[in-house]
């Protein structure tokens, strides 16, 4: 099954925003490639102002580096998924959801017959 996860890590300092971010998908993509699924797509969303103070372990989060990944696995592995997610204290919020595997296959062939064109 293909889903989508996108999560929310927390910024420490001005010089290194994105670390934690790529630190936080290296081991989600690892705990899926281990768990034999495929990891497809990872993109980085940017940092920026959250529209809301969030709290977690007792610390106050107004800003946060946002990424997308997109990967196959089976729905055991997406419950470890977010178990480790949850307990992560660089992980401010975090969701995962199924994505249509025809919604993107469809995309691909139309987006591939457009630039033949």
């Amino acid at each position: 099954m293909l889903y989508e996860l996108v999560a929310i890590s927390r910024i420490t300092s001005g010089a290194a925003q994105a670390l934690e971010a790529k630190e936080v998908a290296t081991t989600i993509g690892k705990l899926v490639l281990q768990n034999r699924g495929v990891v497809r797509d990872i993109k980085s969303l940017g940092s920026g102002t959250l529209p809301k103070i969030i709290t977690k372990d007792q610390e106050r989060h107004f800003r946060g580096h946002k990424f997308l990944m997109l990967f196959d696995s089976s729905s055991s592995v997406q419950n470890e998924i977010l178990r480790t997610l949850k307990n992560d204290p660089r992980v401010i919020r975090s969701m995962i959801t199924k994505v249509n595997d025809s919604k993107v296959l469809n995309a691909r062939d139309s987006i591939s017959k457009a630039v033949s064109l």
